[in-house]
């Protein structure tokens, strides 16, 4: 499959990927070997990377839809890259914490320091950067938080893409670079349509183990809206939702909702043209994954011999839709 939106990208990925790797390389021995595991991870050049690398592409993407400087284009990602590596030690210690919280947590802060050096030469002290700065983390800061009390898809599916909100800094400081702050709504509203769309693809793959371990998940406050429920705050979910997790209509209509918004994107003039292809292939990723468990129900109806025959025995497929971006 050909990756529009990453493969004419990657021998500038790979600039971008190695000089973050020549920082890493100066860390503490105690640590430089940890960092540099977690960038060969991210390294989508070394096989499926397992994370998306819209945290880091924008600025690259820009310079072929909006003549963006190369230097700055990669000065920038390589800050959102280290940005990345921060957010998602910090995200690992929130979600699961585990014996080396203190090794993810130091180590994160030593890439926000440098991500902060590399935007520091890019943006003076004076610039509006810094406005939108600490305003993209502060709504990243109350997303993680209200997640635990608020059930933000029935507000507004958008607003499950502020988990991602970092992510803007990539187009915020590229239209600034480019003297064109007037496009950052549009541009930035056009980014949460599909950091929304590829959350819900990881919900959705993700539904059985958020369940048990008690995470947001955007599929399952969808059915118990559906099914005229109150997403528990506890997230302790019932036995009725348990039952509907691949009930066809209810699958259906989550796509459907995410196909909504695809059309939202599809015609508008805002958006990267990486932007639509990306959240096309997101939205048919998902319906994808939804004709999989189909066509295993459908097996399973004709019997027990004809299901064992016919399913991998590796167990249920992963499209692996999110991962692969």
């Amino acid at each position: 499959m050909h990756r529009d939106w990453l493969d004419p990208y990657l021998l500038d990925v790979k600039a971008v990927f190695d000089s973050v790797e020549e920082r890493l390389r100066q860390y503490p021995d105690s640590l430089a070997g940890h960092a540099l595991e977690q960038l060969r991870l991210l390294n989508p050049l070394r096989g499926d990377s397992g994370h998306s690398c819209i945290g880091y592409i924008t600025p690259l993407w820009m310079q072929y839809t909006e003549g963006f400087p190369p230097d700055q284009a990669r000065q920038l990602s390589a800050a959102c890259l280290l940005h990345m590596m921060y957010f998602l030690n910090l995200d690992d210690v929130m979600d699961e914490p585990t014996e080396d919280a203190v090794l993810k947590l130091s180590l994160g802060n030593l890439c926000y320091v440098d991500a902060l050096q590399l935007y520091n030469a890019l943006f003076e002290s004076s610039s509006v950067f810094w406005n939108h700065f600490r305003q993209v983390l502060q709504d990243w800061a109350v997303s993680v938080n209200g997640e635990l009390q608020a059930d933000y898809f029935q507000r507004n599916p958008l607003l499950i893409a502020q988990k991602a909100s970092p992510t803007q800094l990539g187009v915020i400081g590229s239209l600034l670079l480019l003297e064109q702050p007037d496009r950052i709504p549009s541009v930035c509203g056009a980014l949460n349509i599909v950091l929304m769309t590829l959350q819900m693809t990881d919900d959705f793959t993700d539904t059985k183990m958020d369940a048990v371990h008690g995470n947001y998940n955007s599929y399952l406050s969808h059915l118990s809206t559906a099914l005229q429920q109150e997403y528990p705050t506890s997230h302790v979910l019932n036995e009725s939702i348990h039952h509907n997790v691949y009930n066809s209509q209810l699958m259906n209509s989550y796509a459907d909702i995410a196909q909504h918004f695809n059309d939202i994107i599809t015609s508008s003039n805002s958006a990267l043209p990486q932007f639509v292809v990306l959240n096309s292939y997101l939205c048919n990723s998902l319906v994808q994954a939804i004709q999989e468990i189909e066509q295993r129900k459908k097996r399973l109806y004709r019997g027990g011999f004809h299901y064992w025959i016919s399913e991998p025995q590796s167990g249920p497929s992963n499209t692996g839709q999110a991962d692969s971006v």
